[in-house]
């Protein structure tokens, strides 16, 4: 059953992509695991663009599955088209202060849930690197709009990542749908 359930939910998720999206951003393969860690580190799952791989956790706390999905997604998606995603460009957007961690395990911002005062950040995992806080708010356009967009429209820092996203990823599909 819990593979039936998972296998129903990724689809549900992934469906929300046209195959050609997909195809561009070299996905093909989704892999099923539990338990699955990264050097020692519990992880949602791995993309792999050069495998056409995406690997899920299924047994990942359920709260957080579903846009886990997505988050794994975009890493994919900025694997295949870095050129689109500058980290440079995008930490332009964060206040002057900020510095992102050097890797997303070099440091202990790892809760995914939302944050109260989100100051350009949903989530404390969002500030550890830049590709991270790009995924985070990718996750939530495709999972929770309607709560990303509330968020935004009190802190523009947040709004202007929203924009920031929106436009590069536009010029891989025009048609994506944000849910």
């Amino acid at each position: 059953n819990d593979v039936i359930n998972n296998f129903i939910s990724i689809k549900k998720n992934l469906d929300l992509y046209k195959k050609n999206f997909l195809e561009k951003i070299n996905l093909r393969y989704v892999v099923m695991c539990e338990n699955l860690r990264v050097s020692g580190i519990q992880t949602a799952g791995v993309p792999n663009h050069r495998v056409k791989t995406l690997i899920i956790d299924v047994k990942f706390d359920k709260r957080y599955f579903e846009r886990s999905i997505h988050h794994e997604l975009f890493h994919m998606i900025d694997d295949s088209f870095e050129n689109l995603f500058s980290k440079k460009d995008w930490e332009k957007l964060n206040y002057e202060n900020f510095k992102y961690a050097e890797c997303s395990t070099c440091t202990n911002k790892s809760d995914l849930s939302l944050v109260k005062n989100s100051k350009g950040f949903l989530t404390e995992y969002s500030m550890s690197t830049a590709s991270e806080d790009m995924a985070e708010i990718f996750s939530f356009m495709m999972t929770d709009k309607k709560r990303l967009n509330e968020m935004a429209k009190l802190d523009p820092i947040l709004d202007k990542k929203i924009v920031f996203l929106k436009d590069k990823l536009s010029k891989i599909d025009k048609n994506i749908n944000f849910k």
